[in-house]
C-alpha cells in the first residue's frame, strides 16, 4: 500500500498545488514575484472588458464565420504559442507525481522531496505562465479588435466541435475533462444569441437547430456543442480551409488556461 507522502503528491494535483502555493506566498509575504503576472492579467481583462464588453455581451454573427474573423483569431494564437515550450516543460515537471506510482516499492524519503521539489517548482511556474499568457492573450485580443465572447465563440467550435480536442484536459492530460460551469454558461448564451439573431434575419430554421443544441447543453457532462452531430455546413465549410492553421497553433498543456479567467478576491488569485 501507499505510502502517505506518495498518496500525497499523485493526489494533490495542479489544483491543489497551486492553492498550497498561494498560500505560503501570501503567508511569507513574498508576493509580489508570483502575483505579479496575476495582476497584470485581471489589468489586461479589464481593459478588454472596457473595449468589447463581456463575454456574454457578444453576439455571433449571422453570416457565420468570416475569413476576417478567422484570422484575426488565429492571429491571437500565434501569440500565445511562444509560451507552449514552458507549459510542455511544466507538465514534464509533474509528472514526477506519477512517476512514483509507477514501482511497487515504497519510495523513499529522498525520492518523495525530490519529486516535491519538481512539482512545486512547476506550480511556480504555472503560476507565472498562466498570469501571463491571459495577459499575452487580452492583449492580442485588444489588437485584434476582438472580445473574450467572440474568441470562446471561434475556440470552442474549432478546437472542440469540429476538431474534437476535449476540453480543460491542460497539464494533466489523461482522461480529458470538461467545460466549467462558467465555460458552459457562456457557450449556451452565445448559442442563443446566436439563435435570436438568425431568427430576427427570418432564419427560423437554422435558429431552431442551434437552439436545440443549447438545450442539450443542459444535460452535457462536456458542454461541447454538436458533440454527437455534425457542425452546421456554414460553419465546418468555414473552419475547413483554415484545417491546418488551426492545428499549428493548438498547445495541448496550455489548453486548459485558452478560455481561463482570472478573478482577484484581496490578496488572493482564481483562475477559472
Amino acid at each position: 500500500m501507499a505510502g502517505t507522502g506518495k498518496k500525497w503528491l499523485i493526489g494533490c494535483g495542479v489544483g491543489c498545488g497551486v492553492t498550497i502555493l498561494l498560500n505560503i506566498i501570501v503567508i511569507l509575504g513574498a508576493g509580489f514575484f508570483f502575483t505579479r503576472p496575476m495582476n497584470k492579467a485581471v489589468n489586461s481583462q479589464k481593459k478588454l472588458a472596457e473595449l468589447h464588453g463581456e463575454p456574454g455581451d457578444f453576439v455571433p454573427a449571422v453570416d457565420g464565420l468570416t475569413t476576417r474573423r478567422l484570422e484575426a483569431f488565429l492571429a491571437v494564437r500565434r501569440n500565445l504559442m511562444p509560451s507552449c515550450q514552458e507549459f510542455k516543460d511544466i507538465a514534464g515537471g509533474f509528472e514526477a507525481m506519477n512517476e512514483l506510482d509507477k514501482g511497487g516499492d515504497e519510495p523513499s524519503t529522498k525520492e518523495i522531496f525530490t519529486s516535491l521539489g519538481k512539482v512545486m517548482g512547476s506550480v511556480k511556474g504555472l503560476v507565472t505562465e498562466m498570469g501571463e499568457i491571459m495577459e499575452i492573450r487580452n492583449e492580442a485580443l485588444v489588437e485584434q479588435e476582438m472580445g473574450m465572447g467572440e474568441y470562446t465563440w471561434i475556440y470552442v467550435l474549432a478546437y472542440n466541435s469540429w476538431l474534437g480536442y476535449e476540453p480543460n484536459t491542460g497539464i494533466e492530460d489523461s482522461d480529458g475533462g470538461n467545460f466549467n460551469n462558467r465555460e458552459k454558461d457562456l457557450i449556451g448564451d452565445l448559442m442563443i444569441a446566436h439563435a435570436d439573431a438568425l431568427a430576427e434575419k427570418g432564419r427560423t430554421d437554422e435558429a431552431e437547430v442551434w437552439r436545440k443544441e443549447a438545450d442539450k447543453l443542459e444535460w452535457s457532462d462536456s458542454g461541447v456543442p454538436f458533440a454527437d452531430t455534425n457542425l452546421p455546413l456554414e460553419i465546418s465549410k468555414a473552419l475547413e480551409a483554415f484545417r491546418g492553421r488551426f492545428e499549428e497553433v493548438y498547445c495541448p498543456p496550455m489548453s486548459e488556461f485558452d478560455l481561463g479567467q482570472i478573478k482577484k478576491k484581496g490578496m488572493s488569485f482564481h483562475s477559472d
